[in-house]
């Protein structure tokens, strides 16, 4: 009987509540489901509700308590003293430790959504960020493979990280499977009345209110698509931001009438997603840096039309089926807000958006994370997905 293959998961970004992606539990719940591999999570602290450490083998780091450091030294402390032996350790982010390679797997896989730990500019650069892109950069001769979430990804990881090219692969994101089936009117219109909104009356913007997600200059180009459609109803609803961080990021609201029609929904819970696309006029999401942009695909497979930056990996990831638009030329994404109204055009942006969410499947995406487990511990597994970007 074939060996099983010893994966370990560092756990923590897993851990993390509310969750901020599916795809970490996905990942799980398909890895304690395959019998070629034996998954070992290890983490830092306790989650008694979370059933799928029942499910997979669990490590708890013994914490030391430090005014500095814990989950760095207890990991230390782990990778010094174990007898555990893993084929493929897996890190969710490129946040690793220093040290890092004292880790008992024969190899290491890394997951990036880019280079943008090191290359974009905002956000919090705290002592640790540093660190960890620090130790990235300077070791990543002990890393065997990146992930990288698109091909500009796979780019910038190499040239953010100095990475040479044949250690990194490209596996895109995956549409998660709450996405299958589309949210009912009844469902849409109960969940929508939670934050005061109601269908096909508003643009949705989906992230943080961080410099690089652009929302400045979405809220600047929406206050001139209203002066300029005057007869126009639609609001701005900016979900994931709460006004406070906007207002330190981007300054205080464009001095207009229309700045009112701007709603700040907060954080959205996964389950309320589906219907808050299903019910919006548009996905407006202009960002200047992304290694991929989930809510693309997303909105994509609710039938709602998509309006994306021309930077970066958006085009790589919409596709035809978006209208693109220059991310610092504020009059023309209030134009592409005006085009997008036009019944025809969003007819096409539906047809297209619902075809092109179809090559981004959950299961394509795990297919080829598994494979490239195998392929690293020396089982002959070529990744099976390649994807057209045309």
């Amino acid at each position: 009987m074939q060996k099983k293959i010893r994966v370990a998961i560092m756990a923590d970004d897993f851990d993390l509540r509310p969750e901020r992606t599916l795809f970490f539990r996905r990942l799980i719940e398909r890895l304690v489901t395959e019998n070629e591999i034996e998954l070992t999570l290890i983490h830092s602290k306790p989650m008694p509700e979370e059933p799928l450490y029942k499910k997979a083998r669990e490590i708890l780091l013994h914490q030391i308590p430090l005014p500095y450091a814990t989950r760095f030294v207890s990991f230390i402390r782990f990778c010094l003293t174990t007898k555990e032996r893993f084929d493929v350790v897996h890190w969710l982010k490129p946040r690793i430790f220093p040290f890092f390679w004292l880790f008992p797997a024969r190899r290491t896989l890394v997951m990036a959504h880019g280079g943008g730990d090191v290359l974009v500019q905002g956000g919090t650069w705290t002592f640790s960020r540093r660190v960890f892109n620090y130790t990235l950069t300077w070791f990543q001769k002990y890393v065997d493979t990146m992930i990288a979430v698109s091909e500009y990804a796979n780019k910038e990881i190499i040239y953010a990280y100095r990475m040479p090219p044949e250690k990194v692969r490209t596996i895109y994101n995956g549409l998660d499977p709450v996405y299958e089936s589309l949210p009912s009117d009844e469902t849409v219109s109960r969940i929508l009345n939670q934050y005061h909104i109601k269908a096909h009356t508003y643009f949705l913007f989906l992230g943080r209110p961080e410099l690089h997600k652009n929302v400045g200059n979405l809220v600047s180009a929406y206050v001139k698509y209203r002066e300029r459609n005057p007869k126009s109803k639609e609001i701005l609803a900016l979900g994931g931001s709460v006004k406070t961080k906007y207002e330190k990021t981007f300054g205080a609201l464009p001095l207009s009438p229309f700045s009112a029609d701007i709603h700040f929904l907060g954080y959205i819970p996964t389950e309320n997603l589906p219907a808050l696309y299903r019910g919006a006029a548009a996905l407006a999401f202009v960002s200047i840096n992304e290694g991929f942009g989930v809510p693309l695909i997303e909105a994509m497979a609710c039938g709602t039309p998509v309006i994306a930056s021309s930077v970066t990996s958006l085009p790589e990831v919409v596709g035809n089926a978006a209208i693109i638009v220059n991310p610092l030329d504020t009059n023309a994404i209030a134009e592409a807000l005006a085009l997008v109204c036009k019944a025809p055009v969003r007819a096409t942006l539906i047809k297209r958006g619902f075809a092109r969410a179809q090559f981004f499947t959950m299961t394509r995406t795990l297919d080829n994370t598994i494979a490239l487990y195998k392929e690293l511990a020396g089982v002959k597994h070529p990744l099976i997905f390649e994807m057209e970007t045309t």
